[in-house]
């Protein structure tokens, strides 16, 4: 397995530290009152984390040992209790893969990937899963564009880059409306250029975040056996080929329990939404992501 159940544990509760601590320091008279108030919801979290830790440690003796069933049955235990981590994903995508489930196994690879982009364990089980696949599809190597543009650009600060051009933005014009009054001082110009040049490549990166996180959202894995893409989101539309597990789409439309999907070749069809699983769910959003250290 790719790391060790102290690891994961230490994240778990690493993140319930994080936020005791840097309460305690910020507002210590508060923290304590909340401490001594709430003593429960702290406890539980306390409680949960441990939980995890020990389902995982579980369904990794039971991958050590064959009993995939029960390896899977915890992981996605973990999984529904709303545990994001890219160890998690990967441990799960290789048991699903010795299980010969290749479409669940190359979505919880797909994720672990989006988490961790340099997961190297995740890297190697997906392109097992692709050497296996039916859909052999002219662009789906490592080296596709859209997939490395994904990879290359989701894990870009966004957030932290918008608010660097807001800032620099701002300061920018200030120091130019402050050179009106004071001609003389020449360090106002350049101060002012410099800063609408970090405001230039703060919004680049914005740019570029928003669009790797664009990619990430609409990728998505056939995790039914096979499926016919049709030309319209119903049943009775004419199929001209089909899809198979395993194989990653790009969902382009949803409409009436179907969605179109493209694949790297190029084509495109309408298939039911069951039959594909977002690499990203909704279900993600305002989760905390449990990324571990390496050894």
């Amino acid at each position: 397995m790719k790391r060790a159940l102290a690891k994961l544990c230490c994240a778990l509760l690493a993140t319930t530290g994080a936020r005791t601590s840097f309460a305690a320091m910020a507002f210590p008279a508060l923290a304590l009152a909340a401490a001594v108030a709430s003593p429960a919801p702290a406890a539980a979290e306390s409680q949960s984390s441990a939980g995890a830790a020990t389902l995982f440690a579980d369904a990794n003796t039971a991958y050590l040992s064959g009993d995939l069933p029960r390896a899977v049955a915890a992981y996605e235990g973990l999984v529904s209790e709303g545990v994001v981590s890219p160890e998690l994903e990967t441990n799960l995508g290789a048991a699903c893969l010795r299980q010969g489930k290749r479409g669940l196994a190359a979505l919880h690879l797909e994720r672990a990937l989006f988490l961790d982009p340099g997961d190297d364990d995740a890297r190697a089980d997906m392109l097992e899963v692709r050497r296996g696949n039916v859909d052999r599809l002219e662009g789906e190597s490592e080296e596709g564009g859209t997939e490395t543009l994904s990879r290359v650009l989701s894990p870009l600060p966004g957030g932290a880059s918008a608010a660097l051009l807001i800032i620099a933005w701002t300061v920018g014009w200030v120091l130019l409306g402050a050179r009106m009054f004071r001609p003389a001082e020449r360090s106002l110009l350049f101060s002012a250029i410099l800063s609408f040049a970090v405001a230039l490549l703060a919004a680049s990166l914005t740019l570029a975040s928003a669009v790797g996180h664009d990619l990430a959202l609409k990728r998505a894995v056939v995790v039914a056996a096979s499926v016919p893409a049709r030309e319209g989101p119903n049943d009775r539309s004419i199929s001209h080929f089909e899809v198979h597990e395993g194989t990653t789409v790009r969902v382009e439309d949803e409409e009436g329990g179907f969605r179109r999907v493209k694949l790297a070749n190029g084509l495109a069809g309408w298939v039911p939404n069951t039959a594909v699983e977002l690499v990203v769910p909704p279900g993600w959003a305002g989760r905390p992501v449990l990324i571990t250290q390496g050894p």
